[in-house]
This record gives C-alpha cells, structure tokens and sequence, in this order.
C-alpha cells in the first residue's frame, strides 16, 4: 500500500524545496489514488500517498503522537500490529484508531529503533523524531517495500521510488554508474544497495538508520536471511513445522478491510497460497495471464487448479499489441533499468487484477527458500569438481575443451570446476566480462560481476554449496529483481502484491532445512510439495515452474525485429553501447546463428531507460506531471 516522499535539511526548508516535495509526491500517485497528504515543518517535510487498505477512515497520514514529538508515514502492511497493539495496552497506552502506524509510532515511543526488531511484515518506515531533530528510516527484512534515499550537501531527500529524484531539488540529472552499469548487464539489474546512479542508495533490506543533522546515513542491520541447515531435527518434523508457518503467514497476509483475490500461475508456489487462501476465503479470485502462443501459456494449467480448488479465475491472453502498448510503462515504472523480460506480462496482470480487487497475493520467494531453480538442482551433483587438487581440474578442463560443443555434460564440466562463489552471481547472467568488451564503450577490466556477490558469499563460507546459492539468490535475484517488478508493476495499477512465503515464521522454519529436504526424490522443493499434497492434485504437487513466460524470443525473429532495429539504433546511449555490434547480435537472433533474445533484451532495455531518465528527462518530467506516465 501506499508511497511516500520527503526531505530532511539542516536548514529551513525553502519555497523551492515545498514545490519539489510536492512533485516528487506527484510522480508517484499511482502508489496511492485514494488520499494525499502533505506535511511540511521548519526543516523537513512529508508526502504521503494513500492506497487505503486497512482502517480505510482514520488511517491518514503523516500521523502526529505524543503532541507532536513523532511524525510518521509508513509503506506496506504490519501483519502482526494488532497483537502489537494488545501488548502495549497492558502497559498503558490507549489508541485512538485501527491504524498500523499509530502502533509503530507508539512502539518507537516504548522502545526505541530497536522497535523494528518486532514487526511482521512487508514496510518501509520514516519518523520524524522531533525531540531529537532525527529520522528514523526502517525497511522490511526481506526487502519488500523498497525505500530510495538522496545524501546532498543540504539534506536528505527519500522517497519509495526511484523516479520520484527527477524533481528533487538539489538534483539536476540523473547521472550513470558505469561499474554498475558494466555489472548489470551480467545480473540484468543493478545490485541493491547500489542504483544506476551514483547518489542515489537503497536502504538495505533488515535495516535501520538513525539520521541527524551530520546528514550520514549508516544502515544498522537487525535481520539476516542467512541459513542454518539442521539435520538434527526429523524431516517429519520440519514437514510440520513448515506447513504451519505457511498456513499462519496466508491468513495473516488476508488481513484486509478491501477486496482481496491471488495471483495463480502453472505451479506449486502460487498454487498452495491460492489453495490455503480458497480455505480461508472461498470464492477468492484468482487471476492469470498468457500470451497466445501455446507454448508460453500456463493458462491450461492453471485452469486444472482453479477447477481443482473450485474458485473464481480470471485469464488474461495478451496478444503483441498489448506487449507493444505497454512496454515503455514498465520501463519507466521499475526505475533502475531491468532485463526481466517476464515484466510485460506481470504488469498486464496487475492492470487486469485491479479491476477486480486492491490485493493479491503471490508465490514469490518460495523458490530462494525452498531451493526451487533448476539451476541449484544441475549443480549439486558436480559441486565436488570445484574441490578438485588444481592438477585435476586442469585435466576435467582439458577434457570438457575435448568434447564436441552441444555433449551432455560438457558445459556441466567446464562451468563445475570453478568454485560457486566465482560463477553464481544469482538466478539470471546474460554477459560474461569478455563478452561485453564487444558492445559496452566503457568497459573497465578492473570492474568484475563477482565483486558484487563476494561480500555474500564470506558471510556463508562455512555453508553447503546449495545453502550459498540460495543466500546469493535472496541477496541479489529475490532484493533487486523479483521484488523490485512485483512492487513497482503492481503499485503502478495501485494494486497491492503480497508474498506469504517472505515472512520472518516461514523463514524461521526455512532456515533449518538441509540440502536433502530441499532437492529430493527427483524434484525440487520437495518438503514444499510433500507438505501440501493434500491440498493439491499430483499433477499440480510436481509440475515444474514456467514464471511469466513471454514469446519475445520468437518475435524478436519477425514481429518485433524492426521495432528492435529503432530501439537499436535510437540516439540514445552511444556513448555506452556500440549500436552496430548490437545490430550483429539481432541479425544473427533473426538467422537462427545463436539465441540471443536475453542478450539483446538486456541492451534494449538499458537504451529504452537511459531515454526516459537521461536522453529525455525534460520531456520525461513533463509527461509524469501531466499525468501521461
């Protein structure tokens, strides 16, 4: 729910710092179309923008307690407040609303920043602690409310989206990061806490920051998604454990004043929200979509659970043109640039769910969890090669190079002999180093994707490989790309996602599971699936995922090869992108020579974004105030 925006100087705000609080709150109304409110004070100020979900009358904000000394505005949803609420009753206090801020303001009050430790949820959070002349900035433990911040020479500026710094005062331009640049186009995102532009950071998520007139944001960790495989407790126990985490975090994810439906796709994760969800609502509505190319389509599929579970379901078959007339929106509504290509068809769902409802839940995070990727299911059988004496993996390598291009097993060999931490930098890697040094002007051999992920990977040394992939993946694919498109694409229909499995009593059971309870019996997930088979038919329990799937592949050869080719060879970020080895990948896409769909995906979208945030900013600002993006 919801979106805010906002300033915090050492000096008096100016006139021009009001009208620039005001448009930065302008450019993310689609957070929250019911209600705006502003807050402006001697040297700070707030915008808040309302998506009313829960105490749909008296949860304004920015909310005022204890006459005035605390000020705060909060995004998302605190699961557990109420409980909260009930607490500190007994100790005292007395509340005037069902609202979840006027709970977070009072538990800041009774504890402190440590407050944060207790809530359970999905939030970014900002107080204004006026007796201190601080703020106090707050985001979730899996980062699933994101929370963007500006240190200038002033002040702080912060704000839910990224797009919201195109009308910060201080800040004329957008500028580039070219080792994250150089990053991305491996990754296919930009790493949180980093963005595309230098100055401009992500509160990391399971942190805090207490900031005051020296303007230093230092981020205080209180949660770490770091796992504890425990082959002491019985899998039967563990099974239990699980299931009734999953089934407590759905209904605490169903608490909701506004209509409520979920999304469903072809697999075992949205499958078993929707499932529980259907049992505690029946009659929920579940929403699907599909692209009219069969082999792209989970619609059949998602048809036999929805008609296993007796529930009302919604398909959605886009068609090229919906892709054409949506794609700049998603774009420019995921701020930093993003390769996903499955980002079209997200956003078409969202539009098409919020027609119907204001919430939805869904399956995200269950595969960093549950180890669900393919790719951690190929590498652990040959994981041992990478703890090889040197002498022998010279001789695997040397015997792999052997082998005809296209020999089950050769790129198993050639890619297993390296160590994980040198090779898995999360779920997606379009460019190697060497393969960039073809297309990107500023590449910088000092600049190497697997600087990014050192720092995980130390923190889990002692780990199976299994365990480090998955602590990987929650660091770099869950933070940076799977939440980032959910909460943007959904916010830009002012729908709410909520994701059930990312929840601090899921994690809790999560962390405990070794690599045998995860990858089992022929499949992935398996404790998930066994857990919840008797919810769900045996199809369902073991189909594997297909997650938005988008033809692109398949058009970029006919249908979209002359809309690429403009998009190519546009003006825009020539100083970056060498336009004719890009013209050389699409013909050879085009030719069938090699299948290049994620690469030039990649590229494109970079080019399509430095031309909404820099090329054409002026234009780009003036669309967003006129209400056109």
């Amino acid at each position: 729910m919801c979106g805010f925006a906002g300033l915090y100087k050492k000096l008096a705000l100016t006139e021009n710092d009001k009208t620039s609080v005001i448009n930065m709150s302008q450019s993310i109304r689609h957070r929250g179309p019911d209600d705006c409110k502003t807050h402006f004070a001697e040297n700070y100020a707030f915008a808040f923008r309302r998506l009313s979900i829960i105490d749909l009358e008296a949860g304004v904000q920015p909310f005022s307690m204890f006459d005035g000394k605390y000020i705060g505005t909060f995004n998302g949803e605190i699961y557990n407040y109420l409980e909260l609420r009930e607490d500190l009753k007994k100790k005292g206090y007395s509340f005037s609303t069902r609202s979840e801020i006027e709970t977070i303001l009072t538990l800041y009050h009774d504890e402190g920043p440590e407050f944060i430790k207790k809530l359970r949820g999905m939030f970014a959070i900002v107080i204004c602690d006026n007796e201190k002349n601080s703020m106090f900035f707050g985001r979730d433990p899996f980062g699933i409310k994101p929370f963007y911040y500006r240190v200038g020479k002033e002040g702080v500026s912060f704000s839910s989206e990224f797009k919201a710094f195109m009308f910060d005062s201080e800040m004329k331009e957008y500028s580039i990061d070219e080792a994250a640049l150089q990053s991305f186009f491996t990754f296919q995102y930009v790493t949180e806490p980093d963005t595309i532009s230098p100055d401009i950071k992500i509160l990391p998520a399971g942190s805090y920051a207490v900031v005051d007139s020296s303007l230093e944001v230092k981020p205080v960790t209180y949660f770490d998604n770091r796992f504890t495989p425990n082959k002491k407790i019985s899998f039967d126990e563990k099974e239990k454990r699980l299931r009734d985490a999953v089934m407590k975090s759905v209904e605490y994810h169903m608490l909701s004043d506004v209509p409520l439906g979920s999304f469903l796709s072809s697999g075992i994760d949205s499958a078993v929200i929707t499932a529980v969800a259907a049992k505690l609502c029946p009659g929920i509505k579940a929403f699907t979509v599909a692209f009219g190319v069969k082999e792209y389509s989970e619609i059949e599929n998602a048809t036999g659970i929805s008609s296993h579970l007796d529930i009302d379901h919604i398909k959605l078959v886009a068609g090229l043109d919906d892709f054409l007339a949506n794609y700049e929106k998603v774009i420019y509504h995921l701020d930093s640039p993003m390769a996903d290509p499955s980002t079209v068809a997200i956003y078409l769902i969202c539009k098409e769910a919020a027609r119907h409802v204001k919430v939805v839940l869904s399956g995200e995070g269950s595969d960093e969890l549950f180890g669900g990727y393919k790719m951690y299911k190929d590498s652990i059988p040959t994981s041992y090669l990478s703890t090889l004496p040197g002498g022998m993996k010279t001789i695997v390598h040397g015997v792999g190079k052997m082998l005809p291009k296209g020999t089950p097993g050769r790129n198993t060999l050639m890619r297993d002999i390296s160590p994980i931490e040198g090779r898995f930098v999360g779920n997606a890697f379009v460019f190697t180093e060497e393969e960039k040094k073809a297309f990107y002007k500023k590449f910088n051999p000092d600049v190497h994707f697997a600087q990014r992920t050192k720092a995980i990977y130390d923190n889990v040394s002692d780990l199976e490989v299994l365990a480090k992939m998955q602590y990987c993946d929650l660091n770099t694919w869950l933070k940076s790309d799977i939440l980032v498109k959910g909460d943007r694409l959904s916010m830009g229909n002012s729908l709410e996602v909520r994701v059930p499995y990312l929840d601090k009593e899921v994690f809790a059971a999560a962390k405990d599971l070794t690599s045998k309870d995860k990858l089992s019996h022929g499949t992935t997930k398996y404790i998930l699936r066994h857990a919840f088979r008797d919810l769900l038919n045996e199809e369902t329990v073991m189909r594997p995922k297909l997650g938005y799937p988008v033809p692109v592949r398949l058009w970029l050869k006919n249908e979209l090869y002359d809309w690429a080719k403009d998009i190519i060879t546009s003006p825009y970020a020539e100083e970056f992108i060498d336009k004719n080895a890009v013209l050389k990948m699409l013909e050879d896409h085009r030719l069938g020579i090699k299948d290049n769909y994620k690469p030039l995906w990649n590229i494109m979208t970079f080019i399509t974004w430095y031309r909404l945030y820099v090329g054409d900013l002026e234009n780009t600002r003036k669309r967003v105030l006129s209400g056109e993006l």
